[in-house]
């Protein structure tokens, strides 16, 4: 018998701070990393005894952060590395390396996948994983020499070594499920309007998507899928034994592979699985024969990204789905009585006062139950990025203001400013239409119906009325 310790590991979520005044902060949820429990998954399956910190459900100040830091130590701690929150994990590695210098911090995540050498640049990183990480940080702490590990980033005789490919999960079935298990679940609520009981959950079944818009990550990724058996089990764990009642799927687009949620929903079905649920899908990825299976398998909404009005804007986006098709999904989704919520950018490359003056208009077309405009963010590791990059466009590359509120492209059609003050009018616009707040409560059939339409609504009117005196 060995009388080896066994090999411990923290992952840690960083806290995410949102400004004063953008929408998120609002109607923004607070979710399980998933990244991060599939990599404790993985993690407790090879034998390692691992602990997730999430600071974003935490409620601690960074002397509490610190403090907690102090008083834990290590040997590997990873660090979830996107956009948003990297100054933040950064601020977090520096804390570790104070109180545990010897301990090894890996990030991984979109930003340092995107961004390496960044992340290598600064001493409190030690080692960068790309992709996805199951196996590189199992392989890591398992001892593997570096140079064996795809898709590790590191330091070597002052040289940067990018060890090639980037990390990929061929079969998504061999993943364990995540590790819900490490976390307290009752500190977790959906965004505002995107659910309709509590306790609620998130999930995934694909990774990676068909499109391959410019502004989106996921246009370099793989699109591979769970089997409908793998995603139901899960579910009915999360049901059975965690007791959760609502599950909102985060793929890109859930709907992308029909057979298999075909097959998913008649397992709810068939078994009477007491959930409801949520996704994300494209306009030309649902049917009329698929929606009404989803319908009476529980789901009660789904978020369509609709992005633009303007076909010149979707073309430059790389968004190949057209009005038609989105007034089309919109309808049979309306028929089959689904709630709707649909997303808007504004400020993409050739966007103008007229576009997105066309863009509102469609918004109040196409009246979904729920409506978000966001600024046009090129994050790091997208092709929108790298072309304001290239051409002169990024404002700055503070990733602190890489939150969707405020713009970091300089665009020659439109400037910061006017797209600010149309975001802001876009919200007023679609909100404050006669009928829309009676049309909400038309639907409200029970009390829990009212409770959710009163935080999902109220929410948005709530930053509606902050933007009364802006102009437009």
């Amino acid at each position: 018998m060995s009388n080896r310790s066994p090999i411990r590991c923290c992952l840690i979520n960083p806290p995410y701070l949102v400004k004063a005044g953008n929408i998120w902060n609002h109607i923004k949820s607070t979710m399980p990393p998933l990244g991060l429990l599939y990599l404790a998954a993985v993690l407790e399956q090879g034998g390692v005894t691992v602990d997730v910190w999430d600071f974003q459900a935490a409620s601690l100040d960074w002397d509490g952060i610190e403090k907690t830091i102090a008083a834990h130590g290590y040997p590997f701690f990873g660090i979830t590395g996107t956009t948003p929150v990297i100054n933040s994990g950064y601020r977090i590695a520096g804390l570790i390396k104070k109180y545990h210098p010897q301990a090894q911090v890996i990030f991984g995540g979109v930003h340092v996948t995107a961004l390496p050498e960044e992340a290598l640049g600064r001493t409190e990183c030690d080692m960068v994983i790309r992709g996805e990480g199951e196996k590189a940080l199992l392989q890591l702490v398992q001892g593997r020499p570096l140079h064996q590990i795809e898709g590790l980033s590191f330091r070597h005789e002052g040289q940067m070594v990018h060890n090639q490919p980037n990390g990929t999960m061929e079969n998504l079935d061999e993943i364990p499920p995540p590790a819900f298990h490490k976390l307290d679940l009752s500190r977790y609520k959906p965004a505002a309007g995107a659910y309709k009981r509590l306790p609620a959950i998130n999930m995934t079944s694909t990774r990676g998507c068909p499109a391959h818009c410019t502004f989106c990550n996921s246009a370099n990724i793989p699109l591979r899928r769970r089997s409908a058996e793998k995603i139901f089990a899960e579910m009915a764990v999360l049901v059975n034994t965690y007791k959760i009642r609502e599950i909102q799927f985060y793929d890109d687009t859930f709907t992308v592979f029909p057979s298999n949620i075909k097959k998913l929903c008649q397992l709810i079905i068939d078994n009477r699985l007491d959930v409801t649920w949520s996704c994300f899908a494209r306009a030309d990825y649902v049917s009329l024969d698929l929606l009404k299976v989803m319908k009476k398998a529980g789901c009660h909404q789904i978020m369509y990204g609709i992005e633009s009005a303007s076909e010149e804007i979707l073309a430059n986006i790389r968004k190949n789905c057209s009005r038609e098709k989105s007034l089309q999904a919109l309808a049979m989704t309306r028929a089959v009585g689904i709630d709707s919520r649909c997303t808007f950018m504004l400020g993409n490359p050739g966007e103008t006062i007229e576009t997105i003056e066309a863009t509102i208009r469609l918004a109040i077309q196409l009246n979904p139950d729920l409506a978000v405009f966001n600024i046009t963010m090129p994050f790091p590791g997208t092709q929108m990025f790298q072309w304001a990059r290239e051409n002169g466009y990024l404002r700055h590359e503070n990733w602190d203001d890489y939150d969707l509120g405020a713009p970091v492209l300089q665009l020659p059609t439109i400037s910061a400013a006017e797209t600010v003050a149309w975001y802001n009018r876009a919200y007023r616009a679609f909100y404050l239409r006669p009928g829309y707040v009676l049309s909400r409560l038309g639907k409200v059939t029970s009390w829990s119906d009212m409770e959710v339409l009163l935080r999902g609504t109220g929410s948005l009117l709530g930053f509606v009325r902050n933007t009364l005196f802006s102009k437009p």
